[in-house]
C-alpha cells in the first residue's frame, strides 16, 4: 500500500501541473535535490501585551473561524488547501466591516501537536502547554497595504491569552523581513536558526543558535535570547 504522505505528495503536483504550473514544480524538484533553507524562530511572551492599545490597522476588521464560502478569497494556495482538507485547526480570518475576507492564519495549538506535526513533519517544532503558533499568514493582495498582520495578530494573542497560553512562537524566513519587521513590531525576537537541509530529496531539520555574524545582517532586528 502506498503511504498516504506520498499520496498526497502526488496529487500536489499532478494539481500543480493541471495548473500549469511546470516551473512551480521544476522549482520544487530543484530544491529538494540540494539546498540549505533558514529560518528564525521567534518568540513572545504575551502576557506583557497592553491589550488595551492594540495598533489599529488602516481598515477595521473583525476576527472568526475560516468558512467554506471564504475559499474563493485564498485562491492558488496549495499547501494552505491540503491544511484545510487535513481539517487541522484552527484557521481564522479577518474580515472587514462589508464582511470581505481579507486575511487568514493558523492558530496551531499543542493538543495538536502530533496532528500538525504528521502534516508538516521535521518543519514543526513540537510546542509545549504553554506555547502556541501562528503560521500560514496570507493578505489579500487587495489589502497588503491596510497594515493588517500587527493588529489581527494582536487579536489572537488576545484570544489565545483567554485560552491559558503564554508564549507565541513562530518560524519566520530570515529573507521575509516585511514578516520580521512585523513580529520585531510585535515584540516577538528570535532566539533560535531553523536549518533545513534537503539532500537528494531527504530532509533533515535541526536547530542552531543564531550566529553572531548573521544577527549583523539584521540591525534592523533585537535578538534578546
Amino acid at each position: 500500500m502506498i503511504p498516504k504522505k506520498i499520496k498526497n505528495k502526488v496529487k500536489m503536483f499532478a494539481s500543480m501541473l493541471k495548473s500549469g504550473k511546470l516551473k512551480d514544480v521544476f522549482a520544487i524538484i530543484k530544491k529538494r535535490t540540494y539546498s540549505n533553507i533558514y529560518f528564525f524562530m521567534v518568540k513572545q511572551d504575551i502576557h506583557l501585551i497592553d491589550f488595551d492599545n492594540i495598533p489599529k490597522a488602516r481598515i477595521d476588521v473583525t476576527i472568526r473561524p475560516y468558512e467554506d464560502s471564504d475559499h474563493k478569497h485564498f485562491q492558488n494556495l496549495d499547501l494552505a488547501d491540503k491544511l484545510l482538507e487535513a481539517k487541522i485547526p484552527t484557521c481564522y480570518v479577518a474580515v472587514t466591516n462589508e464582511g470581505i475576507p481579507c486575511y487568514r492564519v493558523w492558530l496551531f495549538e499543542p493538543s495538536q501537536n502530533n496532528k500538525t506535526k504528521a502534516f508538516f513533519g521535521y518543519n514543526y517544532p513540537k510546542l509545549k502547554k504553554d506555547e502556541f503558533i501562528l503560521e500560514m499568514v496570507y493578505t489579500v493582495k487587495e489589502f497588503r497595504k491596510s497594515y493588517l498582520m500587527v493588529t489581527v495578530n494582536y487579536m489572537l494573542f488576545k484570544k489565545a491569552k483567554e485560552l491559558g497560553y503564554k508564549w507565541a512562537v513562530g518560524c519566520i524566513s530570515i529573507n521575509n523581513k516585511p514578516s520580521l519587521k512585523g513580529a520585531n513590531r510585535l515584540g516577538a525576537h528570535p532566539y533560535k536558526l531553523q536549518i533545513t537541509k534537503w539532500r537528494f530529496f531527504t530532509r533533515k531539520t535541526i536547530y542552531v543558535d543564531i550566529p553572531e555574524k548573521l544577527k549583523a545582517k539584521y540591525p534592523q532586528l533585537i535578538f534578546p535570547y
